[in-house]
């Protein structure tokens, strides 16, 4: 029986990277297929319980060369399922001992993305270190101290992007020890992440110098000075900005003074993103665009949850503002659209209205228009 080339089961090997049963059968079936196989299934971690940590954590132990393939690891709410009864031998190990553990066997981590965990525990929050790994993703943790984050972070020496959402903690009694990370290129703040102290410290580390792109979201006035202030800094380097404005509550919502894309000179991609509810207008929008000198922007987006009526935009100020000669390199209008229930008015009729607002536009083939 001919065999077939290593390249050619190697590729066909890779139509299965979704499918873990048929890789684990391709990796039972022949030696020459092992590596294949284990490319995919052991790419890509996820860890949602103690029990599967410390299991994974052992199977490292037992066979350290499977580390090398993993890329990605998702550590997430790692409690136990099942309560232990207390006669019986727990069958984990602390978090706080295990996770380090494993990581001293995955060399070649990329991207790693801590979620819901509680991070008091650690002693040392530089035992997660790791030299590889350029995309950081914090999410709803909770720190002892500020400090701690801070740590954390800068012991990722080649980061590449990080983004942080509902990170939590209790003291800020340790100043922290900033360090810089001049290979940071994307930034993405998202929600409570409102703490003075938080954006002092992006200030210090001077992650503004390096940045390409940052998103945030606001839902506060607070909020939005904090990043006001912050994306003066930003700006000039900046190549894409992402703006998540969701206040409710004023039937008029406008621009916060200490908000500008002003000295964003270079900006190239530009999205907005923000409910519209009932009976609601929404000069900032307009307000924003016009703070803006495009020259090199190419791309505006809007992502829209719309509650209410489209036409609590306004069309003619953007009409005009589109129009003017500092968005004459603008190539591309998207539009993104959640139509929620109660609205009136199905997808089709609210694409049919965006294109009839902005018909020279459309005409022109700029205008793109799509479900959220």
């Amino acid at each position: 029986m001919a065999r077939l080339p290593f390249e050619l089961s190697d590729y066909i090997i890779d139509f299965l990277h979704n499918d873990a049963k048929a890789l684990k059968a391709c990796a039972l079936t022949c030696q020459a297929w092992v590596p294949a196989a284990r490319f995919h299934l052991f790419r890509t971690i996820v860890l949602k319980t103690a029990n599967s940590t410390t299991a994974f954590r052992r199977l490292l132990d037992k066979s350290p060369s499977l580390g090398l393939y993993v890329r990605e690891l998702t550590a997430e709410k790692l409690a136990n399922t099942v309560a232990v009864p207390v006669t019986e031998q727990p069958t984990h190990e602390p978090v706080q001992h295990t996770l380090p553990l494993a990581f001293a066997h995955i060399p070649s981590l990329q991207t790693l993305s801590l979620s819901h965990l509680d991070l008091k525990c650690l002693v040392d929050i530089r035992g997660l270190a790791h030299a590889s790994v350029s995309t950081l993703t914090l999410s709803y943790c909770q720190f002892t101290e500020l400090a701690d984050v801070v740590d954390l972070v800068s012991s990722f020496p080649r980061l590449v992007s990080l983004s942080m959402s509902g990170l939590t903690w209790k003291d800020e009694e340790r100043v922290p020890a900033p360090i810089a990370t001049p290979t940071l290129r994307s930034l993405q703040l998202g929600r409570e992440m409102e703490s003075e102290k938080l954006f002092e410290w992006l200030q210090a580390a001077s992650f503004h110098e390096s940045l390409a792109s940052l998103s945030a979201r606001c839902a506060s006035e607070r909020e939005a000075d904090l990043l006001g202030a912050y994306l003066k800094l930003a700006g000039p380097s900046l190549r894409s900005f992402s703006l998540d404005w969701s206040v409710t509550g004023d039937k008029t919502i406008i621009l916060p003074d200490n908000m500008s894309l002003g000295g964003c000179a270079a900006l190239e991609d530009l999205t907005l993103i923000f409910p519209v509810h009932f009976s609601t207008s929404l000069p900032w929008v307009t307000s924003i665009l016009a703070t803006l000198d495009a020259t090199a922007l190419r791309t505006v987006s809007c992502e829209i949850r719309l509650l209410g009526s489209i036409d609590a935009l306004d069309w003619d100020g953007l009409i005009a503002i589109f129009s003017s000669e500092a968005y004459r390199s603008l190539r591309t209008l998207k539009f993104k659209v959640n139509v929620w229930p109660g609205v009136h008015k199905d997808f089709a009729e609210v694409e049919a209205i965006i294109r009839a607002r902005l018909g020279a536009f459309d005409r022109k083939g700029m205008v793109h228009v799509c479900k959220a």
